[in-house]
């Protein structure tokens, strides 16, 4: 898969400027001394939190000391790519771009939820959960956010689609979101999409009671095939939605295997949103 986000880009930029500036022995805040730059400036980059020009690129590649002209050119084109624009960039009025463009790539999508995810949501759906939920948005903003909304989801079906695994609480199926109509609409979108080869989706049953991610909250695994671009979790809610401590990957991942084996399984699941529909 051909890696053309510049969210996954620049991240990928900033963890190879990480891994030359720890083999070169030197520290964040060391490295920020000797360039003169602020130490957040530094870990914003590595981070890719923070757009990097090509001079600053070339400055630390200096310090650090790379002298491989290979190297120096593939890493002047990451830099590059990481500068161009991602189509969610052309809307203005979109809080979640960097999410948008670590999920444009990512070949599989481990999620939890207690909604509807957004790839899986109808329109009416989407603009009924949003003006239940966002206040102060423009007609123009929220025309925006689906339009986004609804173009995200070209990549359950583009030519090498991503694979989504999804658990949903029963409460994500059964909440009235919109009306009967809307949410008949919904379920039927939902069933049709889990059969789909590259979509699963389960549901953990009320019946189930307490389970793993009943005070976690809702959240989202990334995963990539170039194996420069480790997993991302984001956790919704979170003051910081992108956790990067060591292990949090695999923590997370241990949770979703556990919430899929509280879980309905996919047909028991389909069984299920046909009988909500059939109740409308």
């Amino acid at each position: 898969m051909t890696t053309t986000s510049p969210v996954v880009r620049r991240r990928r930029l900033g963890l190879e400027l990480r891994a030359l500036r720890e083999a070169a022995g030197l520290k964040g805040d060391e490295a920020a001394k000797r360039l003169k730059w602020s130490n957040s400036k530094v870990s914003r980059i590595e981070l890719g939190r923070s757009p990097v020009t090509a001079p600053d690129v070339t400055k630390l590649l200096d310090l650090y000391g790379v002298r491989d002209q290979a190297q120096r050119e593939e890493l002047a084109k990451l830099t590059r790519e990481a500068k161009r624009k991602g189509w969610w960039q052309l809307y203005s009025d979109i809080p979640y771009s960097t999410y948008i463009g670590l999920e444009a790539e990512a070949a599989t999508s481990l999620t939890y939820q207690h909604v509807v995810p957004g790839l899986f949501q109808t329109e009416e759906y989407a603009e009924a959960i949003n003006r239940a939920t966002i206040s102060g948005v423009s007609d123009d903003g929220m025309e925006q956010r689906l339009e986004v909304r609804m173009q995200r989801q070209g990549i359950l079906t583009k030519a090498e689609p991503i694979e989504v695994r999804a658990v949903l609480d029963e409460a994500a199926v059964r909440r009235m979101v919109g009306g009967p109509e809307v949410m008949g609409k919904q379920l039927a979108r939902l069933i049709e999409l889990s059969e789909l080869t590259n979509i699963i989706i389960q549901v953990i049953p009320f019946s189930a009671g307490a389970h793993p991610g009943t005070l976690v909250g809702p959240f989202v695994i990334l995963q990539y095939v170039h194996p420069a671009d480790p997993d991302v979790v984001y956790v919704e809610g979170n003051s910081d939605p992108y956790p990067d401590r060591e292990g949090d990957a695999q923590r997370y991942g241990l949770i979703f295997d556990n919430l899929r084996a509280s879980a309905l399984s996919v047909e028991q699941t389909r069984s299920l949103m046909k009988k909500l529909v059939a109740e409308l």
